[in-house]
């Protein structure tokens, strides 16, 4: 009668378990958009973007726009690493015959479009849709679960923003370092990158540079939710990175116009990260 009532007891889990995963759990596939969720598929705008009037600006166009824009920069990312590939041996001998800073040239440009993908796997989770922000952290009283159909998620967008910086400050530095070589800042670059990296890294999370922004009629709110520890490395990695550009541009662009066209580039990379940080 035991050993019934045991087997009994086992098959009645074993339909529960089955039930269980057939039929309450079919949460487990279900993704943001679903059904359909193709590549092109979005979801429906979040509760938030109504209550803004903002509603408008997550057509599925203009996402899917916006995502194809955030996939582009592999382009000329795969184009300046084949180049590189392509003419290695002059680089190397510009470089003081140095296959370690024409691996880190090459490199350089594939380093920073990774370093983007934290912000595009972001942008996946929240439909890539701008909409108001709410934290699973803000505090014990207070009901802190983020519903992804409502709202953006706040804790997300500081990790992304955390792996974003750190990973381009490693792509900068690369590049400078394989421009200006190791014998730069009184041969102390490869250490300095090397600090400069941990200090972000590592470096206490708890003092962000955040600040308020609202641009025209938009509803704003706080943007540029990055530690300070991360930030500082960051911007001298990128004042530095200006200096290799002007110093390559030597070479590249020569004439009158060289520091213009030397410093185009990195200022613009910058002023399109600076654009969507204030108003994504």
């Amino acid at each position: 009668m035991a050993d019934n009532k045991i087997l009994m007891e086992k098959e009645k889990e074993k339909e529960n378990n089955n039930s269980y995963f057939s039929v309450e759990t079919k949460w487990f596939s279900i993704g943001f958009p679903s059904d359909p969720s193709w590549g092109w598929n979005k979801a429906e705008p979040k509760m938030s973007l109504y209550d803004i009037g903002m509603a408008h600006t997550a057509n599925a166009f203009m996402l899917n726009l916006v995502e194809l824009v955030h996939w582009t920069p592999i382009i000329p990312a795969f184009l300046m690493a084949q180049s590189i590939l392509s003419n290695s041996d002059k680089w190397t001998n510009h470089f003081d015959n140095d296959e370690q800073r024409t691996l880190l040239f090459l490199l350089s440009p594939i380093i920073a479009f990774f370093g983007g993908l934290p912000g595009i796997m972001m942008h996946t989770y929240e439909g890539w849709q701008v909409a108001p922000f709410d934290s699973p952290l803000r505090g014990e009283l207070e009901n802190t679960n983020v519903v992804v159909s409502d709202k953006n998620n706040q804790w997300l967008r500081i990790v992304a923003y955390f792996f974003i910086f750190n990973m381009q400050y490693l792509g900068l530095q690369a590049f400078s370092y394989a421009v200006l070589g190791p014998t730069s800042l009184n041969g102390c670059l490869q250490f300095l990158s090397i600090l400069g990296f941990f200090i972000g890294y590592l470096g206490n999370q708890d003092y962000k540079a955040t600040f308020n922004f609202k641009w025209k009629d938009t509803a704003g709110g706080s943007t540029f939710p990055l530690a300070w520890t991360t930030l500082v490395p960051f911007m001298l990695s990128a004042s530095l990175n200006m200096y290799a550009f002007t110093d390559l541009g030597v070479l590249v662009f020569p004439g009158y116009f060289s520091v213009v066209n030397s410093l185009a580039p990195p200022v613009l990379i910058a002023l399109g990260g600076a654009i969507e940080g204030l108003f994504a």
